[in-house]
């Protein structure tokens, strides 16, 4: 059972509000050293492997993803608590690391940032809010539990506690 009040509800991304999207944007069809993600009509996308090489000589930048990876800053903040993590971790981690991939297909900026398996919890710090919000849905919709959905001040950060 999903625990809601109006401080857990859903939250609409707001790209205005996080500080890597709201920077110039580069040269269209330019490349992310660190992903190969293309910036192509003030999108961020992954480029099929032909058209990766038609872009060879594309400039070449940082992502917001992999800069938000390399300086280690969290847009989401997922615990998993309970005996069933304990149990079930690489079950857990695996349909993480499944929805991460498939994410990343629709946009190349939900990323996991860092994953921590070690203690008696999972801990794991993705790229955007959003993201962290549906890692919990996902939780939820696969092994039911209780999930609670928590902003800070700004709404710049998400904290998502799954526990069963």
């Amino acid at each position: 059972m999903s625990k809601h009040s109006k401080s857990t509800t859903k939250k609409a991304i707001d790209s205005a509000k996080d500080p890597y999207l709201n920077v110039e944007a580069p040269a269209d069809n330019s490349i992310c050293s660190g992903c190969e993600a293309l910036f192509h009509n003030k999108h961020w996308r992954f480029p099929e492997e032909e058209e990766l090489k038609e872009l060879k000589g594309a400039p070449r930048v940082s992502c917001p993803a992999c800069k938000k990876i390399s300086d280690g800053y969290a847009g989401g903040y997922v615990t998993i608590k309970g005996d069933f993590q304990k149990e079930h971790k690489d079950e857990l981690i695996t349909l993480i690391k499944k929805n991460e991939e498939r994410a990343m297909n629709n946009n190349p900026l939900d990323r996991i940032v860092e994953l921590n398996t070690d203690g008696d919890e999972i801990e794991l710090t993705t790229t955007t809010d959003k993201f962290a919000q549906r890692i919990g849905r996902i939780l939820n919709k696969a092994y039911k539990g209780d999930v609670e959905y928590k902003w800070s001040d700004d709404e710049r950060l998400a904290r998502v506690i799954w526990t069963r």
